[in-house]
């Protein structure tokens, strides 16, 4: 059978709120180096001015600057790798969904889960755990 079409992830898995997005309040356009598999939801981290996926291996030295991939009009798999202006959830007032987070490579611990977490929010980006 052929195959239509592939569907990314839908930012409604990984956004749950978000203050004023008529006025574009909490996201803003910036640098992301897109690798292969990410996503609508990927988990960024500010490093040397560009925003990178954020690995098992940097939750330990997560920096205060953290984001959210939140593009809906580039289709995010299918991107070119290497640097790409995408929309980011940089800031609150807005809430994710944990379990829309992406992060390269291996699921996280729950230790890391917690220290992302906390990071987002002190951001202003609160994070709804999964029941």
């Amino acid at each position: 059978m052929t195959k239509l079409a592939t569907l990314g992830a839908r930012l409604s898995a990984s956004l749950a709120h978000e203050y004023a997005p008529e006025f574009g309040y909490c996201r803003k356009t910036a640098t992301v180096t897109m690798e292969a598999g990410m996503d609508v939801g990927a988990v960024l981290r500010l490093s040397a001015g560009v925003w990178v996926w954020v690995a098992a291996a940097d939750v330990a030295t997560l920096p205060a600057d953290v984001a959210v991939l939140i593009e809906t009009v580039k289709d995010v798999p299918s991107a070119t790798a290497g640097a790409q202006q995408f929309t980011i959830l940089f800031r609150g007032p807005a809430g994710v969904a944990d379990g829309g987070l992406l992060y390269k490579g291996v699921a996280l611990t729950a230790p890391q889960k917690a220290t992302v977490q906390a990071a987002l929010e002190a951001k202003g980006i609160a994070v709804r755990t999964s029941v």
